[in-house]
């Protein structure tokens, strides 16, 4: 490669063209063909007003194109290899794996090892091997890609919920993989960890829980909400976690409530009995359309119950 160019993006654009169009049409204030002219890799042709590639640039072009068709990127200046992905550089058909597998491992470049795990994963070439090695990558968008397909036992002390997230979405995660994450430091990662247990574990699980990860929980799992549960958490939660159990409170009593009333978690609880009123107000409305004894009214309640 030619060491006394800046190979900028647009300098390799330009220069690359020459495989498809040899001789093209002169441009006096072409810096970048200016550039590629004092470097011996294209000529002028003063006589046709053309620009055309010396000996010199065909070998290079050749050598160029030898190493984005092989995939043996880390060979190249840092900017091709950039452009390589960038631009789309590459046959999807007759797509390299092996080379750019080892350009994922081992390139200089953080971001081209993330571009080349990238590229694999969107087509679906990263096997077993490479991702478990990808696994233990110090960037995080390096090992989301190799969770598809790496053992799972790689990620019990993953610290990005992310990553978490796509080992559970191609894994069936079982319940050793569950206990490391429920002891992880990232509250993140202990929520998404309750989130996958059975609904026989809540007890325990909840026990092995912080109160901020309590609150998101019950969140996405309303269901779970006992009155012992967010009693539990509520004398160590802060305001904002009181506030998160305020919307799943369930078999409350008017003592818990009244004492919620006195914190910040009021306004939140307001909201729920206004909703609460408005609720009340309106089944009454509506079912004043059956009597007292109506079998009808009595299984639409049951049925609502069960689907609560």
């Amino acid at each position: 490669m030619s060491d006394n160019i800046n190979w900028n993006e647009t300098a390799i654009c330009d220069f690359l063209r020459f495989e498809h169009k040899p001789e093209r049409q002169a441009a006096y204030d072409d810096r970048n063909l200016t550039k590629l002219a004092n470097t011996g890799l294209i000529q002028r042709n003063e006589e046709k007003h053309t620009w055309k590639l010396t000996q010199k640039g065909e070998k290079e072009l050749a050598d160029i194109r030898q190493h984005f068709d092989s995939g043996k990127l880390s060979e190249l200046p840092l900017t091709f290899r950039h452009y390589y992905f960038d631009w789309g550089e590459y046959d999807i058909k007759n797509l390299p794996v092996n080379a750019l597998s080892q350009v994922a491992l081992r390139d200089r470049s953080a971001e081209i090892r993330r571009k080349a795990a990238e590229l694999l994963y969107g087509y679906d070439k990263l096997d077993k091997e490479t991702s478990n090695a990808l696994s233990h990558d110090k960037d995080w968008w390096v090992r989301y890609f190799a969770a598809k397909k790496a053992d799972v036992c790689n990620f019990f002390k993953e610290d990005d919920v992310r990553v978490v997230k796509n080992v559970i979405r191609n894994h069936d995660v079982d319940k050793e993989c569950l206990s490391h994450w429920l002891e992880s430091p990232y509250s993140g990662i202990r929520v998404q960890a309750a989130l996958l247990s059975d609904d026989s574990e809540v007890d325990e699980v909840f026990e092995r829980l912080e109160p901020q990860d309590v609150a998101r929980v019950l969140g996405a799992k309303p269901q779970w909400a006992t009155r012992e549960i967010i009693m539990k958490a509520w004398e160590a939660a802060d305001e904002r976690e009181r506030r998160e159990l305020v919307e799943n409170m369930r078999d409350m009593p008017d003592s818990f409530i009244n004492q919620a009333f006195k914190g910040e978690a009021r306004w939140t609880l307001r909201v729920r009995m206004e909703d609460y009123r408005k609720a009340v107000r309106q089944v009454l409305e509506l079912g004043a359309m059956f009597s007292e004894d109506s079998e009808i009214r009595r299984k639409i309640w049951e049925r609502a119950e069960r689907e609560i």
